[in-house]
């Protein structure tokens, strides 16, 4: 259950971390993005896609988890958007700083009771 929490947290924090993220990264590294509907809900399944293999393989193995988990989240960058390599890079790093600022305190509230 915690996994599924989780997931959904995760979800929701990194989709809006990239509502913030991409624009800003947009503007340093030139490259185009889709009209706003369009930009959300593909940025959505990005988020989607990136969390659920976060979530799934974290049982396995921490690192790799964050390590697939962002791999698939450059490759769907890359391919939904025009985002070179280096542009792809400084937004998966910029992202999970932002997330684990972010959800590592959610979590740990949910998971203790609080939330």
């Amino acid at each position: 259950m915690e996994y599924v929490v989780a997931c959904i947290i995760g979800t929701v924090i990194s989709w809006g971390s990239l509502m913030f993220i991409i624009p800003v990264a947009r503007k340093i590294a030139e490259f185009s993005m889709p009209p706003w509907p369009e930009t959300m809900w593909k940025l959505a399944v990005v988020s989607l896609c990136g969390n659920f293999v976060d979530v799934v393989l974290t049982p396995v193995n921490v690192f790799v988890s964050l390590i697939v988990g962002a791999v698939v989240f450059w490759t769907l960058m890359v391919k939904w958007f025009d985002v070179d390599w280096f542009g792809a890079m400084a937004i998966v790093i910029a992202s999970c700083i932002l997330r684990v600022l972010l959800l590592g305190p959610i979590i740990g509230l949910v998971m203790g009771g609080v939330l």
